[in-house]
């Protein structure tokens, strides 16, 4: 029989008055007078694509138990609640820490607490569009994830999320061998699947421990059970992340949690084939290839109307008729 699957996406209207009254508040109690790269404003901005992030998923993946909406007192005024596969939760009801919280990776190691949440979920994003017809396989096959395990170095640029990646990195070292882990998982390390990123796996060989993993921005299956496990396991180092209400260096998000479920061997081999944009792409015309599975549409902070405006138009072309999610 097949697994009931959820989706979920975590989404903020940067533009509601009471959110921003709400972080304005927890900005100066924290003493935060000036926008960094975790608390920057392009970090909660809304550009228009949940919409057709729900007709994509309609059209191309309808077998879809439900799509839960995280947010924070907050939805789209073009929602459908009475839809039955659409739930939105809010904050109050699941998060475990301080509340209100502006802080992604609270909120994203918190989602198990989603008590309706089935026990396959996917994880999507208000910038992920599903491009083209996916199946269950694509993200779980027999009730296990499908992933990769791609060894990849982390460069250290200036970027506070070099940080929590590295932090995750570091726990895993620390709960992990790398040898070990890799004679016993040879085979999920070593994967033909993984095509040419493969090598940067083999490349970091001669480190006696991971130097980092490659992150896919892309939608990626997880179950509650490791969530729940990894709680049990580091529960007072996700406690820390739950108690800061902004993103802060010291904390971990849901990437420690893959690393920990990848590294034990808990997943299938294998990677969606993705497309990844920016906003400033659609400054020309925008093309995708015919294998793409997931699209990406990332915000990279540029707010052009004419830019803004081919988003709009571009993703209309593709997914043109109303779902049933929406009004």
């Amino acid at each position: 029989m097949k697994n009931s699957i959820d989706i979920i996406i975590p989404w903020v209207d940067s533009e509601d008055r009471n959110w921003q009254r709400k972080k304005d508040i927890a900005l100066e109690q924290n003493g935060i007078y000036t926008s960094t790269e975790m608390n920057g404003t392009e970090r909660y901005q809304d550009y228009g694509t949940l919409k057709f992030v729900f007709r994509s998923i309609e059209v191309n993946m309808p077998w879809v138990n439900k799509v839960i909406l995280v947010t924070d007192n907050q939805q789209p005024e073009w929602l459908n609640n009475a839809y039955d596969k659409l739930q939105v939760v809010d904050h109050k009801e699941f998060i475990h820490g301080k509340l209100p919280t502006f802080n992604s990776n609270s909120i994203m190691t918190n989602l198990h607490h989603i008590e309706s949440l089935e026990e396959h979920f996917i994880l999507f994003n208000d910038d992920l569009l599903a491009w083209s017809p996916m199946d269950e396989k694509d993200f779980f096959v027999d009730g296990v994830p499908v992933d990769s395990l791609i060894e990849s170095g982390t460069v250290p640029f200036v970027n506070d999320f070099f940080h929590v990646s590295g932090n995750a990195v570091a726990l895993a070292n620390k709960n992990f061998k790398k040898y070990k882990v890799m004679r016993t998982n040879f085979l999920k390390f070593f994967n033909y699947k993984y095509g040419i990123d493969l090598f940067r796996t083999i490349l970091s060989l001669p480190y006696k421990g991971f130097v980092g993993f490659q992150n896919p921005h892309f939608a990626l299956g997880y179950t509650k059970s490791e969530f729940e496990r990894f709680e049990r396991l580091e529960k007072e180092k996700l406690e820390v992340t739950w108690s800061h209400d902004f993103r802060t260096l010291t904390d971990l998000n849901e990437w420690a949690i893959r690393y920990d479920r990848n590294l034990r061997g808990e997943f299938v081999p294998g990677k969606l084939n993705g497309k990844y944009l920016t906003l400033s792409s659609f400054k020309k015309e925008v093309t995708i290839p015919a294998r793409t599975r997931i699209l990406v549409v990332n915000d990279d902070g540029e707010r052009d109307k004419n830019v803004l405006d081919n988003v709009q138009n571009f993703l209309n072309a593709k997914f043109p008729s109303k779902s049933n999610f929406e009004l």
